[in-house]
């Protein structure tokens, strides 16, 4: 089930760069891409300072997750990473990097983390507004000028999803031209005069509809306010003070090593496409960020916690409408996903899917990676999908059997 349906949003049909159907139903698929035995790669590991390990019934469970999410979706390699105070914690590389060579998925690998970069974009929309450098109810007008509806649509909404701004890849020939072509020669200032020449979805603050022109939208506000690229403000606001030391904002199609390829086939049993290499600046501000699992593993628990931000703007960013409450309560507030009480996002991007969460309630964060993705999106939400259902059972419970 993909909630933003319900928020009357439309479905991609190949190779949506960020995607962010929180844990959408699981497809039942049976066959297993040979080689990926994640047992190879199965011994836990604890990092210096967190808690011990989980009990050996919990971290074979977990295994068994992993292993039957690489089985039913045809995944050829994924990372999970559990953080649970209290409970344990469980890092995880399962399956095969790069199918050419054989080289397995290891727990240093960069990936693309597609619609997650939205989080970090409005996390540097929000210390704007804490500088007193832009405020939330302002009309992006004045420093995005052109967007249809522009003198009206404020900062907030389109941080929030509710600006009616359409999305520029869906139904659209830059959606259709990407959709053919990771590697498509377009950069953000031709997606955005695409976007300033299209037809607004409804009016501001209507509803809730999720699209990836706000977030490029908001990176070319970035540059307005603070006369740096948005790549830049980025890594000095967020990567640098956190430490992020395996992010990136890149601008070229070349992936840092070690490397986690991702792959595209449309259904079960298609041949897998290395899509490793893709152009970055088409998705720029609304998806281009690559990390590693680590590196997410920090920024959930600082998007989560409002590290960066003063109290009353983090307090603004966790306000949410809400899209779906069934089965699950979902809401979206200022570049945040709420799900039953936890706090993240998740992204897709070609040949990749990331969802991350951290739970305010137990302080446990969860992040999880694949390296597939096909006409229904990533498969990454089917390993999260496994994990919660299995650390949670009772919150989750509408999950099981979906």
């Amino acid at each position: 089930m993909d909630f933003r349906n319900q928020a009357s949003t439309s479905r991609p049909t190949r190779r949506h760069l960020v995607q962010a159907g929180i844990f959408s139903t699981v497809a039942t698929l049976t066959t297993r891409v040979p080689g990926t035995d994640a047992a190879q790669n199965a011994t836990p590991v604890v990092e210096a300072g967190t808690d011990q390990a989980f009990p050996l019934e919990m971290q074979l469970a977990l295994h068994d997750v992993v292993e039957g999410a690489l089985a039913e979706t045809g995944t050829p390699g994924a990372l999970v990473g559990i953080w649970y105070p209290g409970q344990g914690t469980w890092l995880h590389a399962a399956g095969i990097s790069d199918l050419a060579t054989g080289i397995p998925v290891t727990l240093d690998d960069h990936f693309r983390i597609g619609s997650i970069t939205k989080t970090m974009v409005a996390t540097v929309v929000l210390q704007l507004v804490d500088e007193g450098a832009i405020t939330l109810d302002e009309p992006i007008e004045g420093y995005v000028p052109g967007l249809p509806n522009g003198d009206r649509i404020t900062i907030r909404q389109v941080l929030g999803m509710t600006a009616g701004i359409p999305d520029f890849l869906d139904g659209t020939e830059l959606g259709q031209a990407y959709a053919e072509d990771a590697l498509i020669d377009v950069d953000p200032e031709q997606v955005l005069e695409a976007i300033r020449t299209s037809t607004p979805a409804y009016e501001p603050g209507d509803q809730v509809q999720y699209s990836n022109s706000n977030y490029l939208v908001l990176g070319f506000l970035i540059e307005a306010v603070t006369g740096q690229s948005a790549a830049t403000e980025i890594s000095q606001r967020i990567f640098e003070p956190l430490a992020m030391t395996g992010s990136s904002f890149p601008l070229t199609p070349s992936m840092p090593e070690p490397a986690m390829h991702g792959y595209f086939a449309p259904t079960l049993g298609d041949p897998l496409v290395d899509l490793t290499h893709s152009n970055p600046r088409f998705a720029w501000t609304a998806g281009a960020v690559i990390s590693t699992l680590a590196d997410l593993r920090t920024w959930a628990m600082a998007l989560a916690e409002g590290t960066l931000l003063t109290p009353g703007t983090q307090q603004a960013r966790l306000e949410t409408r809400s899209i779906a409450t069934d089965p699950m309560d979902v809401g979206y507030g200022l570049g945040v996903f709420t799900v039953n009480g936890m706090i993240g996002h998740d992204g897709e991007t070609p040949g990749y899917g990331c969802v991350m969460q951290h739970d305010p309630l137990t302080g446990a964060t969860i992040v999880v990676v694949a390296n597939r993705e096909g006409e229904d999106g990533s498969t990454a939400r089917a390993f999260m999908v496994g994990v919660v259902t299995l650390l949670f059972p009772e919150r989750f419970a509408a999950l099981v059997g979906t």
